[in-house]
């Protein structure tokens, strides 16, 4: 791990060395915040079901500089939401933290040498809800914690190569990747979580990783992003995970628009709990968010 972090502090001295030579650097700043809400209240409804409301926000940050043939790349995502239906408390419905960073050398009009790091964990306790009714209390539900902070959390390190043949396609090919996963949260580590051993808190791949990576504008105010990731370590080639993620958004007007996210992961490592009390097994796994809601941009420069 000392080694890791010691690594990752030389990669950013030298990119940030790069960069202090010569005068001619642009810097392009992007920055939004997104708010989003939705209500369902009812009284004597004939037709049945339950009051509701949903809550959710979304930031995102992007600073790029690039200096001649050199370009480096930070960026941070954050998404969290929840959702209350009928007697039920808030639960999470929304939690992702993403940070990544990229430096990249220009070989050619196409081609590029990359290394990139990201880094991905969630912001609050995750709970597994089961029924467990009762005589007094036939809605009785018992929870059992899934993840955490840090648990799990993901680190990937990537050496290698970018074709880059338009704005829209980027296609990075690294044959020296590193896929660190952690999981700090005692009861998970002892339980072996995320393909750690039991007891401990991390775990350590080097392998082989694609990303694959396609930002279109459909129309005007529709956009679509892929994308799509591959890791295979090396000491068990063949087993490839695949995280693949897309998010469509249509914006009505400058403050508001809507947005459609979906996010499959396969991880050969990760047993999935069975709702029939069947022993956990690997399964795919899917997510997909629709949301409505205001957008504002904080900040759009460039110098």
């Amino acid at each position: 791990m000392r080694k890791l972090i010691l690594a990752l502090f030389m990669i950013t001295g030298f990119t940030a060395a790069t960069f202090a030579q010569g005068d001619s650097v642009v810097v392009k700043k992007t920055g939004s915040w997104g708010l989003n809400f939705a209500n369902v209240g009812l009284s004597n409804w004939a037709a049945g079901g339950e009051n509701s409301i949903a809550l959710g926000t979304v930031f995102n940050t992007k600073i790029e500089r690039t200096h001649g043939q050199n370009r480096w790349v930070n960026q941070f995502d954050f998404a969290l939401g929840g959702a209350k239906v009928g007697d039920q408390g808030f639960r999470k419905t929304d939690d992702n933290i993403i940070l990544l960073s990229k430096y990249s050398h220009t070989i050619d009009d196409n081609w590029s040498y990359a290394i990139s790091g990201i880094f991905r964990t969630q912001l609050l306790e995750g709970l597994k809800f089961t029924p467990a009714p009762t005589p007094t209390d036939p809605g009785a539900e018992t929870s059992q914690k899934i993840s955490n902070f840090m648990a799990p959390g993901y680190l990937t390190i990537n050496l290698g190569i970018e074709y880059d043949p338009s704005e829209v396609f980027t296609l990075s090919i690294s044959p020296a990747a590193g896929k660190f996963t952690f999981v700090s949260d005692d009861e998970l580590s002892a339980a072996g979580a995320f393909g750690v051993e039991p007891g401990e808190k991390a775990r350590a791949e080097f392998g082989s990783n694609v990303l694959a990576v396609l930002d279109l504008p459909i129309m005007d105010n529709i956009s679509f992003k892929s994308t799509l990731n591959f890791f295979s370590a090396y000491n068990t080639f063949g087993n490839v995970d695949t995280n693949w993620e897309t998010l469509l958004v249509m914006k009505v007007n400058k403050w508001f628009n809507a947005t459609f996210g979906t996010q499959l992961i396969y991880d050969d490592d990760i047993l999935i709990p069975q709702a029939d009390g069947a022993a956990p097994k690997r399964a795919i796994q899917f997510k997909h968010v629709l949301n409505f809601g205001v957008n504002f941009s904080l900040f759009t420069t460039e110098d």
